[in-house]
């Protein structure tokens, strides 16, 4: 089958024929419908955090084509979403359904005994798999990994209901973070975003206050100007140094939320942060039960993938636009299609 294979740091990827996976107990093999190329693919290949080789790829919908030995409840032509990895099923985390605080849990895409899916065909654990509807396209359950990711942030965040809230960056994960702001009963919610087609979706969806940071250096300061109020929430969704800039920025008594995980080392002064008495939470993924959460509202209807997606790319297309993605541009989420 054909798949996109990462040739290390500096170098693009590379279109090669590699083996059809086969489903081993307790996985489905499945035809790659759509998968999003994330910001975490890009930095990781950007600083070599991703060893060479691998196949990236994890947020995807697909079509069941083999079931593996062992496993009930799934067919071949089964339409499915899964959480991207493979937990070892026995720890003490596994045991209790906290799967993936699993410390040997291999993240799927950045992990070559579980390639992903920029590619043809790929795996997938039955048993963190759902199925979707025939009502609900590839291309947009394939935006249910982002999307949990902003309902993650907002959860694990306990925002009070009536928030003011300010969202810095927005990529898909920040205007996942404002979409679910809405959703939930914020009060005010604001974007802050230097790219202008990034500035036009968010005024797209809705966003009460969106603030062009190429014009104000200090969001925080335009957000109050414009509502009367400071942000009592700030998510960075990023994914580049930044927390300096926002303790300096953040009002007294703010919440902190770091959505981005960036992997370069960040420079701040705790004292600056403690003078403010500001609350700082840092948040990776979702929990499991977020991603069914965000299938039933998606399939309901009652949240959409408006404003998230903005180009689709063939497989053979993948590496010239995974090359575009790594310099400064103007997308959302690009989907890898068949």
């Amino acid at each position: 089958m054909k798949a996109i294979v990462y040739k290390g740091p500096g170098a693009p990827l590379a279109l090669e024929n590699v083996p059809k996976p086969r489903a081993e107990p307790g996985e489905l093999v499945f035809k790659v419908g759509a998968c999003g190329i994330c910001a975490s693919d890009l930095h990781a290949a950007e600083v070599g955090m991703a060893p060479e080789g691998i196949v990236f790829g994890h947020e995807y919908a697909g079509e069941v084509v083999e079931v593996g030995a062992d496993v009930t409840g799934w067919e071949v032509g089964d339409r499915m979403v899964a959480l991207p990895g493979k937990p070892c099923g026995s720890c003490e985390a596994c045991q209790a359904g906290k799967l993936i605080e699993c410390a040997s849990y291999v993240l799927q895409g950045f992990d070559p005994r579980m390639p992903g899916a920029y590619a043809e065909y790929a795996t997938a654990m039955a048993g963190l798999a759902m199925k979707i509807p025939a009502t609900l396209p590839y291309q947009d359950a394939a935006t249910i990994e982002p999307l949990a990711v902003g309902v993650g942030a907002w959860t694990s965040a306990a925002v009070p209901a009536g928030a003011s809230v300010l969202v810095v960056g927005a990529g898909i994960i920040g205007l996942s973070v404002a979409k679910w702001a809405r959703f939930f009963g914020a009060g005010d919610v604001g974007i802050s975003e230097m790219v202008p087609a990034r500035l036009e979706r968010a005024r797209t969806l809705g966003v009460d206050v969106v603030i062009d940071a190429s014009q104000h250096g200090d969001p925080v300061a335009e957000y109050q100007r414009r509502t009367g109020r400071a942000p009592s929430v700030i998510f960075e969704c990023v994914g580049r140094p930044l927390i300096h800039k926002l303790i300096e920025i953040a009002p007294t008594g703010a919440q902190l939320v770091l959505v981005g995980t960036g992997m370069q080392t960040e420079q701040f002064t705790v004292l600056s942060a403690a003078m403010k008495r500001l609350r700082m939470i840092f948040v990776l993924a979702y929990e499991p039960s977020d991603f069914p959460f965000v299938l039933r509202m998606l399939a309901s209807g009652r949240i959409g993938v408006d404003g998230l997606v903005s180009a689709t790319v063939r497989l053979d297309e993948t590496p010239e636009m995974f090359a575009r993605l790594q310099k400064p541009n103007d997308h959302c989420k690009v989907l890898i299609t068949p």
